[in-house]
């Protein structure tokens, strides 16, 4: 049983993650504190998970933890998801103790954190709506701007697939979709064979 147990609390955790509780709780700490930001729950558990920094039940304890003493308070009110500050306590936390976290996880944690509101950014930009039809799916694509639309572009896809895969790859960077279609349209031979250079060595 203790094994299983210990096998729950470690899986998920990439080489040189986080598997003490005390250490979870100062990089909870960290990554409010450097964020400068009200965090939900799950933004948080999505810092952590996508590289691998700390398993879900830990972290899950460690905020509870948190709460209890006091670092960190409840925003929400009741209210949906939620969503953390940090306490005076929390922030002194964070700033006298960062150090007990390797760097290597304090990079990560900001890599990732940057990586996710900037993703967030872009959803809430540029729009990508799947609707399913008779034989397949019909996407809809659209990259905003101050004034008028810089692309908006409607295509059939045969399966979900493929769907997901064009998506990702358009929010990864609706730039380089908007680049192509243009150099596409307009014969720019030169700059489709950058695009496809770029996106192969990603």
């Amino acid at each position: 049983m203790n094994r299983l147990q210990n096998n729950a609390f470690t899986v998920g955790i990439d080489p040189g993650g986080l598997t003490n509780d005390y250490e979870i709780k100062i990089l909870v700490c960290y990554i409010l504190e450097k964020i400068k930001r009200h965090m939900t729950f799950s933004e948080i558990n999505y810092i952590l998970q996508s590289e691998g920094l700390a398993n879900y039940f830990e972290y899950a304890e460690a905020i509870s933890e948190l709460l209890s003493s006091g670092h960190i308070v409840d925003i929400s009110q009741g209210e949906g998801e939620q969503r953390f500050r940090l306490s005076d306590l929390g922030v002194k936390t964070a700033r006298t103790f960062e150090k007990n976290i390797p760097l290597s996880v304090r990079e990560k944690s900001m890599r990732a954190a940057e990586e996710y509101y900037l993703r967030q950014r872009i959803e809430k930009e540029n729009q990508f709506k799947i609707e399913m039809v008779s034989d397949g799916y019909r996407l809809s694509l659209c990259i905003s701007d101050i004034g008028s639309d810089l692309l908006n572009l409607s295509l059939f896809v045969p399966t979900e697939k493929e769907c997901e895969q064009i998506k990702k790859r358009f929010l990864c960077d609706p730039t380089i979709f908007y680049r192509g279609i243009i150099a596409l349209v307009t014969g720019d031979e030169h700059t489709v064979h950058t695009i496809l250079q770029e996106t192969l060595e990603e």
